[in-house]
């Protein structure tokens, strides 16, 4: 587009307004009731914006300058400080252009750079934290200086209206006399100083992304300078004591305030053992530490911010906060330096929380096309179909069988797991994680021994253990011998040489009916969403595994078991940890976190519970498929 500059002095045209731009020094004339943001886009004027003018971002701030600055809006009140709305700042997709005003902005120099991980593939990296390097000139007695209004002068062509955390300015003085003159690095986080170092640190910017899981929680530390991992730890979520699941969490709530206190200092234990570890495995100062970036369901959110989400438990399930959060960490109680940002996810609805819209970033669900499933396999089962763009979404509480919890000898996936399982005529063959004797089974090793041993016949279609005598007449007699009669329901030697050797690891029939109410739980949630758009398994063109465990699935054992519509094993891939990988999006890129923010009221949920007829469709999804009517794969 070429640049139109209006320099000279005819009389506006009826219906167009005049202003001008600084540092440009440029005049424009545009039609009246234009942004100041698209006023200086139709003349090439680079006003930098993330969120193209959503008002989510907070970048595209102008000084307003020849008039009284308009009342701030939402917008504006959340994106900018009290002290830079009552010097004149305001958003510049917010409001029009007026006759005659003067709008300055900070020149856009920052050039983006691309990084690319197996993980996130190609990602532009655009932090909410940044590095600026600046000097300060030498005070004298011939003028009136402070330290700050220095250091906003010398920031104001880079960023614009500059505010401080009281933590950074309690730092610059010392900062500015260690520095003597020299380079002094200020650290940013949106608009606000947070630090200030002496000399030049621009390559020691890290930022955390949690991924706040029912059963686990995973963080990541994030260079953000190069956008690299720098390391990665997870562990047990501290409140799995007081209750397997979201709806045993809740329960628990409703024992009053203390108790919902009793789960955020759970939680935040576990973050700040995450947080150590990382940093050690790292080498990696805390003060270098600028930004939390959180992802959850909606439960672990509000546990997370201390937020009471009782309410959430029982219908019409009210919870408290659905948009984006962002806070500092001391007031979490989290353990990094004092003003440390966090920003947590958006919701979408009470059952559907921010590790599915980080989901849906990751794996960009919005653009893809057809119709696209997407489940976050969990103790809490987040569902989302796409549909040409178009997402519903729902929730499937599936409670923690996927997890290795609540299996008699479930065990999580680390080394010992037995996570893959195969049956033949010679007997049973596993695949131990580590290499090592079994010591129990994962929640990828308990859906392939189900598959199997409805392949070869061992469980029937209605999730029943056959007999001992029943097995010996219908299955391979490697196989028969290790089915066991007990009175609750019998139980299959996967592992040893007989059930009372110590080292063996059996499979109960109660094992079985765990996982297919967890299996049925999902399915019922992907077979309504299925017919409120009125489509057919076979209609799918995609569907996406999600979460740590839908990671390690076997797309064929989740066919053979009916977790998913029986499609051609080549639609269906793991997608890995998408909310994770979205989280970490958001932490390396503003536009990211903005694309996150504007989702959730573009997304439709459908409550199960409400449903006519759920108990039967729930129960219609507890069958296993026959393996005899599954397609080939």
């Amino acid at each position: 587009m070429t640049s139109t500059s209006i320099d000279s002095g005819p009389t506006s045209a009826e219906g167009m307004v005049k202003a001008s731009f600084l540092p440009e020094e440029m005049e424009v004339a545009a039609p009246e009731g234009t942004t100041i943001l698209d006023a200086a886009y139709l003349h090439d004027i680079q006003v930098e914006t993330v969120c193209a003018g959503n008002g989510t971002c907070g970048k595209c701030r102008v000084l307003i300058k020849g008039y009284e600055p308009p009342p701030a809006t939402g917008a504006d009140n959340q994106r900018l400080s009290p002290a830079q709305l009552s010097a004149g700042w305001r958003l510049a997709c917010q409001h029009p252009l007026i006759e005659s005003g003067t709008y300055i902005h900070p020149a856009v120099s920052v050039v983006l750079k691309t990084v690319t991980s197996a993980d996130l593939g190609d990602i532009t990296l655009h932090p909410n934290v940044q590095k600026q390097v600046i000097t300060l000139p030498e005070a004298d007695l011939h003028s009136a200086s402070f330290e700050w209004p220095m250091t906003q002068e010398a920031l104001a062509s880079l960023l614009g209206g500059a505010d401080a955390s009281l933590h950074a300015l309690r730092q610059l003085p010392f900062v500015a006399e260690k520095a003597k003159g020299g380079p002094i690095t200020v650290t940013l986080v949106g608009s606000r100083a947070v630090s200030f170092e002496p000399g030049d640190t621009r390559d020691k910017m890290y930022g955390i992304a949690f991924d706040i899981g029912t059963t686990s929680i995973v963080g990541a530390l994030m260079d953000l300078a190069e956008g690299s991992e720098a390391a990665v730890a997870s562990d047990l979520n501290g409140q799995a004591y007081h209750g397997g699941d979201v709806i045993s969490r809740m329960s628990f709530t409703q024992g009053g305030r203390k108790n919902v206190r009793i789960l955020h200092d759970a939680v935040v234990d576990t973050i700040n053992s995450i947080i150590d570890r990382l940093l050690r495995q790292a080498k990696v100062s805390r003060r270098h530490v600028y930004e939390c970036v959180f992802v959850g369901n909606t439960v672990m959110t509000h546990l997370l911010l201390n937020i009471d989400p009782s309410k959430i438990g029982y219908s019409p399930f009210v919870g408290v906060v659905k948009d984006a959060v962002t806070t500092t960490t001391e007031m979490l109680g989290i353990n990094l330096t004092t003003g440390t940002s966090v920003f947590a996810f958006p919701n979408i609805a009470s059952y559907v929380g921010a590790d599915i819209v980080a989901g849906m970033i990751a794996t960009g669900l919005e653009d893809r096309k057809g119709n696209v499933l997407m489940i976050d396999v969990g103790t809490n089962g987040e569902i989302a179909l796409a549909v040409d763009g178009q997402i519903l979404t729902t929730a499937a509480p599936a409670g923690p069988a996927f997890e290795g919890a609540e299996i008699i000898q479930g065990m999580r996936a680390s080394p010992g797991a037995i996570e893959r399982v195969r049956l033949d005529d010679e007997g049973v063959h596993l695949e131990v994680i580590g290499g090592s004797a079994p010591k129990g089974i994962c929640g990828s090793g308990l859906l392939d021994a189900v598959a199997e041993m409805l392949r070869t016949g061992l469980v029937a279609p209605t999730g029943r253990l056959l007999r001992p005598d029943e097995a010996r007449e219908k299955c391979p007699a490697a196989l028969a011998r290790r089915v066991f009669p007990d009175d609750t329901g019998g139980y299959f030697l996967l592992y040893g040489n007989s059930p009372e050797s110590e080292d063996r690891v059996i499979l109960h029939a109660a094992d079985i009916r765990q996982l297919q109410l967890a299996k049925g739980s999902i399915r019922c949630g992907v077979n309504a969403l299925l017919a409120e758009a009125g489509l057919e398994g076979g209609d799918l063109d995609e569907i996406l595994l999600a979460g740590a465990f839908g990671t390690y699935i076997d797309r064929n054992a989740a066919r053979a078991v009916g977790l998913v519509p029986d499609v051609d094993a080549s639609r269906i891939s793991a997608v890995g940890n998408a909310a994770g990988l979205g989280s970490r999006m958001g932490l390396l890129s503003l536009e990211a976190r903005v694309n996150a923010e504007l989702l959730p009221p573009k997304v439709s949920y459908l409550e199960l519970s409400a449903l006519q007829d759920f108990q039967w469709k729930f129960a219609e999804a507890l069958g296993f498929p026959d393996p005899a009517t599954l397609g080939s794969g």
